[in-house]
């Protein structure tokens, strides 16, 4: 009898249109996303998958593959609004809708329709005091910086966030970062982390980030994480 993994992430992938490279590597043609059964070589890109986070969290996985590769309806923004919620609603829509599921923050800040937008048809099966949620983003406590240049500034720090994954959330970063400093004035730049096994971090890029760094190979189970791109977006 074949393994689990990654006898069910192939038949899972073939079943959405992928096709083996071999190697326990899979590419959808028309897309170009390339997914990589780890341990094992990679390409920078690749969405890298290890056996412990797909028996952990292989809905939430199958969902985040699933929109890199089809059309999705998109959302914009402007449509929406950005209010604070709580760590519970969070813990629900992150723990379905995130590749890590739910972390702990200190803000918590949801994207919802508000009622004169309700006509737009945009439809989510999260809700938040009636209204429908699209999008969570979770920010941690900020710190007063010591870095040269930086120093006496307060920064903030985005741990998470994840939009509904059957829609595309036009300028719904940059709209979250704005509804942070609303909330925070004094808050001079927002860091956070994007893991390369899965985000290039050109949609932060694009979206006013800047990379300062990156952090060393993390030892995750029986291989070696690529370890996460730093990011900084100063207000």
């Amino acid at each position: 009898m074949p393994k689990e993994f990654p006898h069910t992430l192939a038949h899972f992938l073939l079943s959405i249109g992928f096709q083996s490279m071999g190697g326990d590597l899979w590419q959808q043609e028309e897309s170009k996303v390339r997914v990589k059964a780890m341990p094992g070589e990679s390409q920078e890109g690749d969405i890298c998958i290890g056996e412990d986070q797909w028996l952990m969290r292989r809905s939430s996985i199958e969902k985040h593959i699933i929109a890199r590769v089809k059309s999705l309806r998109s959302v914009f923004a402007r449509d929406t609004r950005i209010v604070p919620i709580d760590a519970e609603t969070a813990r629900e829509f992150l723990d379905k809708e995130h590749v890590k599921g739910f972390l702990k923050g200190s803000s918590y800040l949801g994207c919802i329709v508000p009622p004169h937008r309700v006509f737009r048809g945009i439809e989510s099966s999260y809700t938040f005091e009636g209204h429908p949620l699209l999008a969570v983003a979770v920010f941690g406590k900020s710190l007063v910086m010591k870095e040269p240049d930086l120093e006496g500034c307060l920064s903030g720090e985005l741990t998470e966030i994840a939009t509904l994954s059957s829609i595309r959330l036009v300028g719904g970063l940059t709209k979250f970062l704005q509804a942070y400093k609303d909330l925070y004035p004094e808050t001079h730049n927002v860091m956070t982390y994007v893991d390369k096994e899965w985000n290039t971090g050109k949609g932060f890029l694009s979206a006013g980030f800047t990379k300062i760094g990156e952090t060393a190979l993390i030892p995750l189970g029986n291989r070696m994480n690529k370890g996460n791109l730093k990011l900084r977006y100063v207000y």
